[in-house]
């Protein structure tokens, strides 16, 4: 921990050098003392508490730093909270990654209380990227560290996300309008349009809120035509200009009754439509991190469309807060992927030619969630019921090109069509058992089933040129995940706290095995080749505090944990047949901490430190793969850190300026188990955000620089819905210095 130690060395020298600093602004060395920090409220645990009474390692992201940290994306809050990796491919192409447990659907993420990552299994791509909900009009963002499971299911593995938006207001009206402008450097303009209006139908009784917004951002990555003969070398033109192009708009409208003091309704739809005009990936070769260019001999645009409505119902039946979430989500996403070099690769013929894999899915999930909460008492906490009905579908689609019809006739290159059912039935509950004064006991558990059934047919020369009739599998899985916690308040303003958790991920089906791949099976101890993979399971052991200091001016939170992680879900390629699937296979574990600083330090001062460290390893051989014991698990990056600082000066009663740096940090990050590869690893990088603020009683802009250091970062090896050469792989780039300025009226 020498880093963390240096880090609070580093806080505390500039906090005794504040009456310096704020002289060096023209104010008296004798500067009074900061306010008090904001209080933070958060339903983390499905209940209203303040942040620094919650016995768990949660993080939040305030509408404040959202807005002055120019944040558009789930990449850019992963940027902001140590500890919540984002592996990015583009807007809109997320995996998340908490505490080191990487691969699909370890961690929830929801809007409000609709979970957005349910059914969207390892079966059905491209629908298993996390989608990029918009930031404006949020409350805040909860991160929650560690298995969720017991309140939020299995999507919440390794931790939960939590969307919070703002509810329509019944007795104030409120406009607000956002207008961004900036220009991105080897690229062009970008701009962003938001508008908000709040409005009281009925005083007190009924009111509408509606969020609409628009965005459009330049590309910064050239396309070159490839080389028709040498599919590494590209020609020097024609040149498609900044063709990773970004158009998402979309709103929210959420109307909210209140006819009795007791209960409240709130029916609301979200709509957003991304498109995409290229990926957001160079190739290398012949790319480079200094000349990132893509070498493509197709287009590929993508689109991903969201619908969500959502009726929410509270009413009070004291001691008892009660509350019924029910949601409908559609989302469907399309995709073209350039595979002409794959098609010649494994078939060369006299040149490349022009060859495109059409992807599209779909996913329409029904939720419904009835919960019933006491915060008096003794004995208080939360219990419910929860109902999930997943359908998703997906459709492969990679014909044959006129160049290739001799050699394939009328086969497709490869067809995949697939059906996704997933049904999830829980009862869960979490108690909260007052001892002593200032002691509480938890006792957390969820007891859940889970059906799916998965069809699909296939068919193409990549899979052996047969037919492989529909075929329909069917699986089920119930359990439970407990969770027991002890808390204590040495002080009002000191918590301590043990927690133990368990957290699952739900399994899944699996496409059927071709004949060809029956010796590969065997060797892996498979004497029937397997329908589906099972669910995995953790155990996370935790102890932490959360303090205030300085007259509530300075907190102080920090957690140490360690994790036990049971039959990973782990991507298997067979190495004669060359087909993928997901396994049960090997063990592995995860420790670290976290830490998090707030202080302000004077009336003009704000600093703010965040650290996470982590150790995910693998701790047995996976067979069929490169994985050894004592190999770090992919995308788990050793360390992140973040810090911020921002000085604020009064000009008059209605208007001040400040000056904000937000600078963030993590390390290398394997992304294979083969050490061998030239795509081993992402590098690590460091990332600084700056912003010039003007706020006014009615109005306030901004001029902002982010990626100030205009450091291009790795930000994904994504893998193609085709195939991966070996000889070349595409690498995801983040968006490149951006120069900009904002303003905000707000009435």
């Amino acid at each position: 921990m020498p880093i963390v130690i240096s880090l609070l060395a580093m806080l505390v020298r500039i906090s005794a050098s504040t009456a310096q600093i704020a002289t060096g602004f023209g104010t008296s060395s004798d500067a009074p003392l900061g306010p008090e920090l904001p209080e933070i409220v958060v339903t983390a645990r499905k209940t209203t508490e303040r942040l620094q009474d919650v016995p768990m390692s949660v993080a939040v992201i305030t509408a404040d730093t959202i807005d002055k940290t120019e944040a558009a994306t789930l990449d850019d809050l992963g940027s902001q909270t140590p500890g919540l990796a984002v592996i990015s491919a583009a807007p809109g192409q997320n995996a998340i990654t908490l505490r080191g447990l990487s691969g699909n659907n370890t961690v929830g993420f929801y809007l409000d209380d609709t979970p957005l990552s349910i059914g969207i299994g390892n079966a059905v791509q491209p629908t298993n990227y996390d989608m990029d909900p918009a930031l404006f009009d949020l409350d805040r963002v909860e991160v929650l560290r560690g298995p969720q499971s017991s309140l939020y299911g299995a999507s919440s593995f390794g931790g939960t996300v939590r969307y919070i938006t703002n509810q329509p207001n019944l007795t104030e009206d409120h406009i607000t309008a956002k207008i961004t402008a900036s220009d991105t450097d080897g690229g062009g303009g970008n701009e962003e349009v938001d508008a908000l209006i709040n409005h009281p139908l009925i005083p007190g009784y009924l009111a509408i809120r509606v969020m609409l917004f628009d965005r459009n951002n330049s590309g910064y990555l050239d396309q070159y035509p490839t080389a028709p003969n040498n599919y590494l070398v590209v020609l020097p033109g024609p040149v498609d200009r900044n063709i990773n192009t970004e158009q998402t708009f979309g709103g929210r409208i959420a109307v909210e009754a209140k006819p009795t003091d007791d209960f409240t309704a709130t029916l609301a739809t979200y709509y957003q439509h991304m498109d995409l005009g290229a990926p957001f990936t160079f190739d290398a070769p012949p790319g480079t991190f200094s000349d990132p260019i893509q070498s493509r001999l197709v287009r590929e645009p993508s689109t991903d469309q969201v619908q969500l409505y959502t009726l929410t119902l509270h009413d009070e039946v004291h001691p008892v807060h009660l509350t019924s979430s029910t949601s409908y989500m559609d989302r469907y996403v399309f995709n073209a992927e350039d595979d002409s070099k794959d098609l010649y690769f494994y078939f060369p013929q006299g040149s490349v030619y022009p060859s495109t894999l059409y992807a599209e899915a779909g996913n329409h999930n029904f939720v419904e969630e009835i919960r019933g909460s006491a915060d008096a008492g003794p004995v208080h906490g939360v219990v419910g019921i929860f109902y999930a009905h997943a359908v998703a579908h997906g459709i492969l689609n990679w014909p044959t090109p006129t160049q290739y019809e001799s050699a394939f006739g009328s086969e497709p290159v490869y067809y995949n069509w697939n059906d996704f059912l997933d049904v999830q039935k829980a009862a869960f509950g979490e108690l909260n058992i007052d001892l002593a004064p200032g002691l509480q006991a938890t006792l957390g558990d969820r007891l859940y089933q889970q059906n799916q059934r998965f069809s699909v047919f296939i068919n193409g020369i990549f899979n052996g040129g047969v037919k492989t009739p529909a075929s329909t599998h069917t699986s089920e899985a119930r359990g439970t995940t407990p969770k027991y916690g002890l808390s204590y308040h040495v002080t009002a303003d000191f918590l301590t706290y043990a927690t133990a958790a368990k957290g699952y991920r739900e399994g899944g089906p699996l496409y059927p095995f071709p004949s060809t791949c029956t010796a590969d099976l065997g060797a892996l101890g498979l004497l029937t080749p397997p329908t589906a993979y099972q669910p995995d399971s953790i155990w996370n052991y935790e102890l932490g505090a959360k303090t205030e200091w300085l007259e509530h001016r300075l907190t102080i939170n920090s957690a140490v944990y360690y994790i036990d992680w049971t039959d990973i879900q782990q991507t298997i390629t067979l190495p004669t047949c060359g087909f993928g699937f997901v396994g049960n296979f090997g063990n592995a574990s995860s420790k670290g901490s976290e830490l998090e600083v707030n202080y302000d330090a004077t009336q003009t001062l704000k600093l703010g430190l965040s650290f996470a460290y982590n150790e995910a390893k693998l701790t047995s051989t996976i067979p069929g793969a490169a994985g050894q014991a004592g190999q770090a698990l992919e995308y788990a990056p050793r360390w992140m850190g973040a810090a911020s600082a921002e000085y604020t000066r009064t000009i008059d009663a209605d208007t001040s300026v400040y000056l904000r740096g937000d600078f963030n940090s993590r390390s290398r990050e394997d992304t294979s188990y083969n050490s061998q590869s030239i795509f081993y690893n992402n590098a690590g990088y460091s990332l600084l955000n700056l912003r010039l603020g003007v706020k006014h009683r009615a109005w306030s802009g901004g001029l902002f620089v982010t990626n100030a250091l205009d450091k291009h970062a790795e930000t994904e090896l994504p893998l193609s819905n085709g195939l991966d050469l070996p000889t070349q792989r595409r690498i995801a780039l983040n968006r490149p210095r951006t120069i900009g300025l904002d303003i905000r009226f707000d009435n």
